[in-house]
């Protein structure tokens, strides 16, 4: 089974609370028609999850006119991830176009989307990250040091993860503090902006934005301020011809396709709002489970401990226990539950038909719990990881596939810095004695606030 080395894993006693992620509740008796739509719009995360439990490999929606079809068994998973050319991004009627534009999350078109791709990937190669190393390890340690200001902190773990990751990319993408910058882009702002996104996918029929509702008045203002801030930034930087070495020097010095054209100031601005907005939040939904994990196995946390500081710190992550421990929090919580693809042409998933145009969405909650592949699906062994993580389409906090995120090193890197800063300095705890439940948007974040105490060592 993937992510098993050696034969039989050990055993570990279940301490954490994956609600619904593990055992979904039976929804209420559907009302004819609208009666999928009217789950997926109450709870995705149950509906989704109860639906697979049933062992379907794939299930079908349909939500006003347009057809969904949820995935969530790891070889269909597969089958999508590895044909792009089938399922490809969703088309020009995606609402992630409406904030990001044609950045590489949300591109429709394959060709643009690759010619991007590979002249963006020296951004986010294994020197770009090196690069941002220093930056983000400052970034931390204030962080930390904010936290370690007394012998007890009551962490509010999600708003303080999100904080955090605000200010890393701030910092690598701009060199401005998020402080700089957090009167426009704030975890506020991106909640509001990714829950309308997500409302306007789960609606079969919504109003164009130019339509002038409260919400719609909102979210026009909201970009705004967005574009004002990036275009302001970037003509600040192409104006005075300084070298910042940071995140957006790297895309302003991207060139395109065979011509080596330079991205357009538009261009510019897309790539930025994809990183910030798509990058911050996942990550500090990883980071706020992974924390949460630790505090649930204190056993763990110490190994952990004792191999950041028989290390020096979190200079070397691949191959440790700490990577690991990353690698098995995201597999229990993924830090985006669904990915969404489009079938191009009419195809099939197994013995399920496919029609051209449907939304095809990967349940990737469900796929990193797939029994057929994973032993023991619902448990915490970050031991399954230690030989590196399982091939295919059975692990897929990155994507898989052409389409693999771009940003992945970067996520890690900022992800291991900040989680052998804070095992060395405090012990983890919880702080309450149910766990958080978990709630999906586009990125999978605690309903509630929750907190963990940190006590310094």
């Amino acid at each position: 089974m993937a992510g098993c080395a050696g034969g039989t894993l050990p055993t570990r006693e279940l301490r954490h609370d994956s609600g619904v992620l593990a055992a979904p509740r039976a929804p209420r008796v559907r009302v004819p028609v609208v009666g999928d739509l009217l789950r997926l719009r109450a709870d995705l995360l149950n509906a989704i999850q109860y639906a697979a439990s049933s062992g379907a490999e794939v299930s079908h929606v349909d939500a006003g006119s347009r057809h969904m079809v949820f995935v969530h068994r790891s070889a269909q998973a597969d089958a999508v991830l590895s044909d792009i050319r089938t399922f490809g991004k969703p088309d020009h009627k995606n609402p992630l176009r409406l904030v990001l534009g044609d950045g590489l999350v949300s591109n429709p078109d394959h060709d643009d989307w690759l010619r991007r791709r590979r002249a963006l990937q020296p951004v986010y190669s294994r020197a770009g990250v090196a690069a941002m190393r220093r930056t983000t390890a400052e970034v931390v340690a204030e962080h930390t040091a904010r936290w370690a200001g007394r012998d007890r902190t009551r962490l509010s773990v999600y708003e303080e993860m999100l904080a955090f990751t605000l200010d890393t990319v701030s910092r690598c993408m701009f060199s401005r503090s998020g402080d700089s910058v957090s009167g426009t882009v704030n975890p506020e702002t991106a909640a509001f902006l990714l829950d309308f996104v997500e409302r306007r996918i789960r609606k079969p029929i919504a109003l164009p934005v130019g339509v002038p509702t409260r919400r719609n008045r909102r979210f026009a203002a909201t970009l705004r301020s967005l574009d004002t801030l990036v275009h302001g930034i970037v003509g600040e930087r192409r104006a005075s011809g300084r070298h910042h070495g940071d995140l957006l020097d790297l895309l302003l010095e991207a060139r395109v396709g065979e011509a080596g054209e330079p991205l357009t100031d538009t261009g510019v601005r897309d790539e930025v709002l994809t990183t910030i907005l798509a990058g911050f939040e996942t990550t500090a939904s990883a980071l706020t489970w992974t924390l949460y994990l630790l505090a649930c196995y204190p056993e763990v946390q110490d190994a952990v401990r004792r191999e950041v500081r028989a290390s020096g710190g979190g200079e070397a992550l691949r191959g440790t226990l700490l990577e690991s421990v990353m690698y098995e929090s995201m597999r229990l919580f993924p830090p985006s539950p669904t990915i969404p693809r489009q079938a191009k042409r009419d195809t099939s998933l197994g013995s399920a038909e496919v029609p051209e145009g449907a939304l095809v969405m990967l349940n990737v909650a469900a796929v990193h719990r797939d029994p057929a592949v994973w032993e023991r699906p619902d448990s915490f062994l970050p031991e399954r990881f230690a030989h590196g993580t399982p091939e295919k389409g059975s692990y897929l906090p990155f994507g898989a596939g052409g389409h693999m995120c771009i940003g992945k090193g970067f996520a890690l890197m900022e992800m291991g810095l900040l989680l052998a800063d804070v095992v060395d300095r405090f012990e983890i705890s919880p702080r309450d004695s149910a766990g958080p439940e978990p709630k999906a948007l586009i990125t999978l974040r605690p309903r509630d606030g929750f907190g963990l105490t940190l006590t310094r060592l």
